[in-house]
């Protein structure tokens, strides 16, 4: 039997892998005395099955968590037409996300989450539910699978499909590409990193990240990866303290 939901009451699930940001949030949003959070996950790769069963008015999703991120969260939300929840990101210093969401006119709330901003996310999501409205993603997520990158001569734009790996350059990060040709980004590997897609692409060594898609084998006695695109092959190295995520995301896949 379906319950029936309060009329000025919204029901909350929260999605946040750290034990502390996850007690905060809940005791700010008991405070309100507009939300019952009805259920939370610290596991990523929870949260979709935790959102379908108890189908919230409101989910607040965060952004980076280890083996699967908010964006990636939403997108699978997002192929399962049975719930469509009012999504909020929570980040710390994200900036690629912030203007991923301020491009899409998304909502998102910046931590330490004030008080004032939640209520008023919050009014604005039982205004939503009045009228019926429900939130565009596609927008959101169109943004999000395309990278941002500065080179020396201004913006590129970078599909993470099209990237086979990311090798360190000084200070600069190199990407190879599918279709044979390379750029060079202003960017620091470990800022790359942040941006890409953690479901596709692992970081096997201090210099180099590669795309999963594109991985043929690894050979474990030589501590490589093969990965292959049309007729060629790319040889890279991973460190042994990588050796072991890299098989086991392998096996996930």
């Amino acid at each position: 039997m379906s319950r029936i939901k309060a009329r000025n009451i919204l029901e909350a699930v929260i999605v946040e892998d750290e034990p502390e940001s996850l007690s905060l949030l809940s005791s700010l949003l008991f405070k309100t005395g507009l939300v019952e959070v009805t259920g939370s996950t610290r596991d990523p790769l929870e949260a979709v099955r935790l959102i379908i069963s108890l189908t919230p008015d409101i989910v607040f999703l965060d952004i980076k968590m280890p083996g699967m991120n908010g964006f990636e969260i939403l997108d699978d939300l997002n192929r399962i037409k049975s719930v469509n929840p009012h999504i909020v990101f929570t980040t710390a210093y994200d900036d690629y996300a912030i203007k991923a969401f301020e491009y899409a006119a998304f909502d998102y709330l910046l931590k330490p989450i004030e008080p004032s901003r939640l209520k008023d996310t919050l009014m604005r999501c039982l205004d939503n539910r009045e009228s019926g409205k429900v939130q565009d993603t596609s927008l959101l997520l169109s943004s999000y699978r395309k990278l941002f990158f500065r080179n020396i001569s201004g913006i590129i734009l970078i599909e993470p499909e099209e990237i086979i790996y990311v090798e360190a350059d000084g200070n600069y990060s190199k990407f190879f590409l599918s279709d044979g040709k390379t750029q060079v980004v202003t960017s620091l590997l470990h800022k790359v990193e942040e941006q890409l897609p953690s479901r596709d692409f692992i970081r096997v060594s201090r210099s180099v990240i590669i795309n999963t898609s594109y991985l043929k084998r690894i050979n474990t006695k030589q501590s490589e990866c093969i990965l292959s695109m049309n007729q060629a092959e790319y040889r890279i190295r991973v460190s042994q303290e990588k050796l072991r995520s890299l098989i086991e995301k392998v096996r996930k896949m």
